[in-house]
């Protein structure tokens, strides 16, 4: 199973905002970062963009299971079900990750604390520099004795109305576990 540490933030909140996701195998070695300049918005909505990525990410690259860490206790605690997505946005947002998520064998929550989630956090923040215009931080070098190196993708989120990303909940019980520390 790999695994897929995603953060999202905004300046301001709402305000200029990113997400940022790191993917590492089963040996933790990079198999990709992800980059997602937002615009304006609320960390919230770029939380749950950066889980969006990378359950894309996980089904471009075939990846039936997915293990989701994040510090977003917000976005677990909805995604388990056990707070209501009351703002009309994140409905949304949450429709079309529940609706990605059914196309998986299998994704697992696991909450981890911020320090946990530090590439993530860079990376959400090299986005949101990208927003401000600003010249992003460059990513640390990879350990020379890293055995592969990081597959670098930015994938900037379209923007779209609100209407299209609202996917069919599904109604296949156990694609859910989820983990907390």
């Amino acid at each position: 199973m790999i695994t897929a540490y995603t953060d999202g933030g905004a300046r301001g909140n709402p305000g200029p905002a990113g997400y940022g996701v790191h993917v590492v195998d089963e040996d933790g070695a990079t198999l990709a970062e992800l980059v997602g300049p937002l615009g304006h918005a609320t960390n919230n909505v770029a939380e749950y963009s950066g889980l969006i990525a990378a359950l894309r990410w996980a089904l471009a690259q075939g990846q039936p299971r997915l293990l989701v860490r994040m510090d977003s206790e917000l976005v677990i605690k909805q995604m388990r079900g056990e707070y209501k997505v009351k703002h009309a946005g994140l409905q949304a947002l949450h429709r079309e990750a529940t609706a990605l998520i059914a196309k998986l064998e299998r994704v697992t929550f696991e909450h981890v604390r911020r320090e946990q989630n530090a590439v993530a956090d860079r990376l959400s923040n090299a986005a949101m520099d990208v927003v401000e215009g600003k010249e992003p931080t460059p990513p640390d070098a990879p350990a020379p004795t890293e055995p592969l190196a990081p597959a670098r993708i930015a994938i900037p989120r379209p923007a779209r109305p609100a209407s299209a990303r609202v996917a069919p909940l599904p109604t296949t019980p156990g694609r859910f576990s989820f983990d907390d520390d």
